[in-house]
């Protein structure tokens, strides 16, 4: 009776420290007799940096604080869920986000103290003159840059690269954007364009007056303007003397898009204007003006149910409940960083050669939460008849097209390139 309550005691012990060791590793083993659970080593812990280099200032800061916020909440979101377990580290995610301010030599230094002193593998890089300038060297340093640079270079030697492009380019999405516009718009035949003069700009001006052309717009006249412009009457001048049917306002910060919007309408003119990319009314409407938006054609997004699905539209309360207010495009950024998560899921592994690869392989398809049911991928169709063998590293996206009524973005249609 003693050696059979002392078998009892003991297997009562074994069984009390076997339940203490919470979120351990063990196997089970077993007898014919009983079983029990072995004893490892609890689960390394580790830091994943994921770093973002946006305009948090300036003209152009509703984008980057779209991008920071859009990045950080999807993030929160993975270590809500449980972060990621990898053999026996068990890995949450850190933010970092830095103010590269609409500029080049600052989003270059940016980038590199995002890398070389924080330790960032995982990057978001808006600047489109820093994503081609650092590539290689991220490359070297194997560094995952998710970026929306316009310049197509970016996607030069694309299978080698460890950078993306993350979101439909000019040269995938203005051409559709262009003809559902002329289509929809049959009295509308002549155009004149407006853009910043940097990089971006020069390539939106370039890509809207081909695809304009191809959409039988005639041209009227185009114009760039210099960063830092707050007076766009000398620009309007002239552009108007043309007597357009269509404004044109393509690859300017939204703070530009808005202030040209209201000096064209203080103006006279009253023709149709259009704007892109991604020119959210709710970002516009505190310079414009309800009045001055109305009816104007964006690519941006009204979040409405049914056709946006049901984390998207939560996303806006959640800003205001971490920052105080939302923007117009943190959605997109959502979807970006969702998909940079999936893919080290996917891969079983934070190695970024791993993710790289998982990213390239041509069989993969990734939700892409923005529309219910809705998927996305790289080295997609529509991208390869654009890009060749480089669409590899090129993601192929749904996009809206909306028009602005009432202060408000709304829906017109839905393309799938």
């Amino acid at each position: 009776m003693k050696r059979f309550l002392s078998i009892i005691l003991v297997l009562t012990v074994v069984s009390m420290i076997s339940g203490s060791f919470v979120g351990c590793k063990g196997t089970t083993t077993s007898t014919a007799s009983i079983s029990t659970t072995s004893i490892t080593t609890p689960l390394k812990q580790a830091t994943i940096i994921i770093g973002t280099s946006t305009p948090l200032t300036g003209p152009a800061a509703s984008y980057g604080l779209g991008v920071m916020h859009g990045v950080q909440l999807a993030f929160d979101d993975a270590n809500a869920a449980g972060g990621l377990t990898v053999g026996d580290t068990h890995y949450t995610f850190k933010v970092i986000s830095l103010d590269d301010q609409y500029d080049t030599a600052t989003s270059t230094n940016v980038v590199r103290t995002l890398v070389n002193q924080d330790g960032a593998q995982y990057l978001f890089n808006f600047n489109t003159d820093t994503a081609v300038a650092l590539e290689s060297e991220l490359n070297t340093e194997k560094v995952i840059d998710f970026t929306v640079c316009t310049n197509d270079a970016i996607l030069d030697n694309a299978a080698s690269s460890y950078t993306f492009r993350t979101a439909n380019a000019y040269t995938m999405h203005i051409p559709l954007w262009t003809s559902w516009i002329a289509k929809n718009y049959p009295n509308a035949k002549t155009m004149s364009l407006i853009a910043l003069n940097n990089t971006q700009g020069n390539e939106g001006l370039t890509d809207s007056i081909a695809a304009a052309k191809a959409s039988n717009f005639t041209i009227n006249s185009s114009v760039l303007y210099d960063q830092g412009t707050t007076d766009f009457t000398p620009f309007l001048t002239k552009i108007l003397a043309s007597n357009p049917d269509m404004l044109m306002i393509t690859a300017a910060p939204t703070g530009d898009a808005a202030l040209i919007i209201k000096q064209a309408r203080n103006s006279g003119y009253k023709g149709l204007i259009a704007a892109q990319p991604k020119q959210a009314a709710k970002d516009m409407i505190s310079i414009a003006g309800e009045a001055d938006l109305e009816g104007v054609i964006t690519d941006s997004l009204a979040l409405v149910a049914p056709q946006v699905s049901p984390v998207i539209l939560g996303l806006p309360a959640r800003e205001v409940a971490k920052w105080g207010t939302s923007y117009g495009v943190t959605w997109d950024f959502y979807c970006e960083a969702t998909l940079m998560f999936n893919a080290m899921q996917r891969a079983n592994s934070v190695d970024t050669t791993a993710v790289k690869n998982i990213l390239q392989d041509p069989t993969q398809v990734w939700p892409y939460l923005l529309f219910p049911g809705s998927t996305s991928a790289f080295d997609a169709a529509y991208a390869k008849s654009i890009y060749g063998a480089n669409a590899i590293n090129q993601i192929t996206n749904p996009f809206a097209i909306c028009v602005i009524h009432n202060g408000q973005d709304t829906i017109a249609a839905i393309t799938s390139p």
